[in-house]
């Protein structure tokens, strides 16, 4: 008995200065910059979003945030390399509900997962959409369009950026719950899309605020609702889904913040506390809002639930509307 606990008390001896030395990491963190990587190319939303938060989080933590664009095969290389970097802290993911929540039902053998490969940190932006038409279309706002796409199915088409981007899949969740006949128009990018919705080669699109703003107030296109939870103050006469009468239609994107798996909780915990608090900033607000975003911080569980509820509804829509997945 005596050996055993002598053994016992060696063991715990031992662990001890590791354990010690794994706090002290963690107490000092950071004292080096942090690499927070994009999975999109620079000047896009989500990196301007990064780019916004990186400033604030250094000027809080004292250390640069610099933020590494890895764009590519939508968001899959950014996304596998912070999955796969060190769990120290010093790489982090600034990333978009496509690859963190619709890319592991769009494509085969996926090199990641987006639960158990990422330590969740928190909701960083909310990005509405919002469900234009071309003035040619006979409705002034979401009942009526609803109405006339139902005495005319198979008549209007939409475009999307690509087959499984947000405006995609949310115009078919829109097509499911309401029952409308819409035959999709898929292009390679939000701006070649938005130009034929303007010169009227398609009639409907859902698109992010900032891109459609100007086109709206210059009555080029028509904006039926916005996928927010209250009217956007750069579209205030444009009413939300729910204002007309959609109550749970959800037409927005979101960005957040993740690290690699075995992230040590104090750096996650405090990742969401600064995070929080840089989102609450009357400054990164309105900075935000320049880009068509609007602040939204989390719990890391409250990120958790929401990526697990995200996976399964985009899961629901990808399969209801036929979308094949598509091999990398």
């Amino acid at each position: 008995m005596k050996r055993r606990t002598l053994l016992g008390l060696t063991a715990a001896a031992a662990i001890a200065p590791v354990m010690q030395a794994a706090h002290a990491k963690e107490d000092n963190w950071p004292n080096r910059p942090v690499r927070m990587i994009v999975p999109f190319p620079a000047g896009g939303a989500t990196d301007i979003i990064a780019r916004i938060l990186a400033d604030r989080l250094s000027a809080s933590l004292g250390q640069s945030f610099i933020v590494d664009n890895r764009a590519g095969a939508s968001g899959i290389i950014g996304q596998e390399a912070a999955a796969r970097a060190p769990a120290d802290g010093y790489t982090l993911l600034l990333t978009g509900n496509g690859p963190h929540a619709v890319n592991i039902s769009l494509f085969e053998r996926m090199p990641y997962d987006p639960l158990k490969d990422f330590a969740q940190i928190s909701l960083t932006s909310i990005l509405p959409l919002v469900l234009n038409v071309h003035p040619s279309v006979p409705a002034r706002n979401l009942a009526e369009f609803i109405r006339w796409v139902k005495a005319n199915p198979g008549k209007l088409n939409y475009a999307s950026p690509g087959v499984g981007s947000p405006p995609n899949l949310t115009m078919e969740l829109l097509k499911s719950q309401q029952g409308l006949d819409i035959v999709h128009v898929p292009y390679k990018g939000s701006s070649l899309a938005l130009a034929d919705l303007i010169s009227g080669q398609v009639s409907v699109m859902f698109d992010n605020a900032l891109a459609s703003y100007q086109h709206i107030k210059s009555g080029k296109i028509r904006a039926l609702a916005v996928g927010a939870d209250q009217r956007l103050s750069s579209l205030p006469d444009v009413p939300t889904f729910v204002e007309s009468g959609m109550a749970g239609f959800e037409a927005y994107t979101w960005t957040a913040l993740v690290g690699p798996a075995g992230l040590p909780r104090a750096i996650i915990d405090r990742l969401a506390r600064e995070t929080a608090l840089a989102l609450a900033d009357t400054a990164v607000k309105e900075k935000l809002n320049a880009q068509g975003a609007i602040a939204a911080s989390s719990t890391p569980q409250e990120l958790e639930d929401k990526t697990r509820q995200e996976i399964r509804k985009w899961a629901g829509v990808i399969e209801q509307a036929h979308i094949p997945r598509v091999s990398l």
